[in-house]
């Protein structure tokens, strides 16, 4: 059950205005952080190809950062979308979603958060087709790595041969280092 709230004691659209530009300020954070992330993503590739460790380190720690602001914006933005359904006069329920409240918003205030909001959703589909890629190309990577080191534990078991007379031949016994050169 959702329950009204309390309204602020500024006039109603005052409110709107100030939470709606605040809701297009907080998405545009959000896109921008998203963007980062996007970057992030791009650098991560090069760094699997080129297998730069160091690179790796450094990109997963901006990315961290990234994610922990972002968690953060997005606190934010829940914050302003339950203070704008609060203030509007159509819709003073506790909480409502970005997509029924942009029809209640003055233009071109709507117009504006559903374009962030739109911006949002492409960059955050990218971001995911783009970490889909890196997660791929590491477990292909992990896969090879794996697949060397069987080959490396296989090349110093050596098969017995045997000579016409039933004697073993003996071969000098190559190193492991020997099978990867």
């Amino acid at each position: 059950m959702k329950r009204v709230l309390d309204l602020p004691s500024q006039p109603t659209t005052t409110v709107v205005g100030t939470e709606a530009d605040r809701l297009d300020a907080c998405l545009g954070q959000l896109h921008g952080h998203l963007k980062t992330l996007l970057a992030c993503a791009d650098e991560k590739v090069g760094a699997l190809r080129s297998a730069d460790s160091a690179a790796l380190q450094s990109i997963s720690e901006r990315e961290a950062q990234q994610l922990h602001a972002v968690f953060h914006a997005e606190q934010e933005r829940k914050a302003i979308l339950a203070r704008l359904a609060q203030a509007m006069p159509d819709a003073a329920l506790e909480q409502a979603t970005l997509k029924e409240l942009i029809p209640l918003l003055p233009e071109p205030t709507a117009s504006r958060i559903q374009a962030r909001s739109q911006g949002l959703r492409e960059i955050s589909k990218r971001l995911q087709e783009k970490n889909g890629f890196v997660a791929d190309v590491a477990q292909r990577l992990q896969q090879h790595i794996r697949d060397v080191f069987a080959d490396v534990a296989k090349a110093n078991q050596e098969s017995i041969v045997y000579q016409q007379d039933g004697r073993h031949r003996i071969d000098e016994t190559r190193n492991w280092i020997d099978a990867v050169g």
